[in-house]
């Protein structure tokens, strides 16, 4: 039997949906996290137990290390990071805080912690293999908006993170390919800045799973809903003008911004809506959207980018969001309020379709499966 260990984080549930239907697969797997997503799925474990304080979580992140050192199978390493924390040129907010002698003690302890992670992957190598699943901030370089977006903000929040030579995400990257046997970006943008072994990956969602059309609402108000995670990211503002535009127009529309909620609190927001709004600047759509297509609701979002050329032909030709950006959100939003139920309809199924061929947890699972055999054949383990 093939053991997975999925670790450090869960970002936007696909570590623990994978790791639910790897189970199904016949694998032991569990998904380790080092703190509570209060917007997912729980995770087997966690690092922080009840809010266990800074020495008690980094013990467990000491254990969690050695754990996966000795880890017969699949370490598979989610959102672009190590189990140790990676500290960028620039201080983290929460560094600012403390005092000087304090920030450098514990850049010192997590940098020697960090060597020690990766040297102890080599440890038994042929007993394990080690995969790597990026996800969005934790790869993207200011190279992927200089050009579009140097006045909205977006490029200076990426440069504050990294330093405009992108020195610490490229450090962390070269870091993690070092170890990594297989590399997946859920994000097809990602690819432009990462290894050309590094593969394109769909989200896994449960969704697909539970997905039906909700009855269409009748009354005469539009309500467009948005998540605005990041803001900037997410062209919040944009999104925000342009409902105000439609309304001094005259069209019955309202913006409900959806965020700060519990997964299922979201949920109900989702249902309640006509439309939903994902993002205008980074060219590629998130797991949210994908809980809304499962409703039968159209979303929009922003499409674009050289990170197509990583998608499958027929899984561009398939997508049913609606692709819009700040030129032509409001054209957009107004040809979806003139909608009828029929042409609505047909929307929704596409929608619903498209989660089922390319978002299905059990095929994306069955491939992982695949991959994970492919690599440890030539290792010294079993792949039951």
């Amino acid at each position: 039997m093939i053991s997975v260990l999925h670790c450090p984080e869960q970002v936007g549930n696909n570590p623990v949906v994978l790791s639910k239907f790897e189970k199904e697969l016949g694998l032991y797997s569990i998904c380790v996290s080092e703190k509570d997503n209060p917007y997912g799925t729980p995770s087997d474990q966690l690092l922080n137990k009840n809010n266990s304080g800074l020495c008690m979580t980094e013990l467990y992140r000491l254990i969690l290390i050695f754990k996966a050192s000795a880890w017969d199978g699949v370490v598979h390493l989610n959102n672009g990071r190590f189990i140790t924390p990676f500290f960028g040129d620039s201080p983290h907010p929460k560094e600012l805080a403390l005092p000087k002698p304090y920030r450098k003690a514990i850049r010192l302890y997590a940098r020697l912690l960090l060597l020690t992670e990766k040297v102890m992957y080599g440890v038994r190598s042929d007993r394990k293999a080690i995969f790597v699943t990026f996800q969005g901030s934790d790869a993207r370089e200011t190279k992927c908006f200089l050009n579009k977006y140097q006045d909205n903000g977006l490029a200076d929040s990426i440069i504050s993170r990294s330093g405009k030579s992108n020195h610490s995400i490229r450090l962390k990257k070269r870091l993690l390919v070092d170890v990594a046997d297989k590399i997946y970006s859920l994000n097809p943008d990602l690819l432009e800045v990462l290894p050309r072994q590094a593969e394109f990956l769909p989200y896994a969602t449960e969704s697909t799973l539970h997905a039906k059309i909700l009855p269409f609402n009748q009354r005469k108000e539009f309500i467009i809903g948005h998540a605005p995670t990041h803001r900037i990211v997410k062209g919040t503002e944009i999104v925000i003008d342009v409902v105000n535009k439609l309304r001094s127009r005259g069209h019955r529309v309202r913006l409900e911004l959806i965020e700060g909620l519990s997964r299922e609190k979201a949920q109900k927001k989702y249902e309640e809506i006509d439309l939903f709004i994902d993002q205008l600047i980074i060219g590629w759509y998130g797991v949210v959207s994908l809980e809304v297509l499962a409703l039968g609701k159209p979303v929009i979002c922003f499409i674009e980018g050289k990170g197509l050329q990583f998608v499958p032909a027929k899984m561009l030709q398939d997508l049913p969001i609606v692709n819009a950006d700040s030129s032509t959100l409001e054209k957009k939003i107004t040809e979806i309020m003139k909608l009828d139920i029929t042409q609505r309809s047909k929307l929704a199924e596409l929608g619903i379709s498209f989660l089922k061929k390319w978002h299905d947890p059990r095929k994306i699972s069955k491939k992982l499966l695949k991959d994970y055999k492919e690599i440890l054949s030539g290792r010294n383990i079993k792949c039951i």
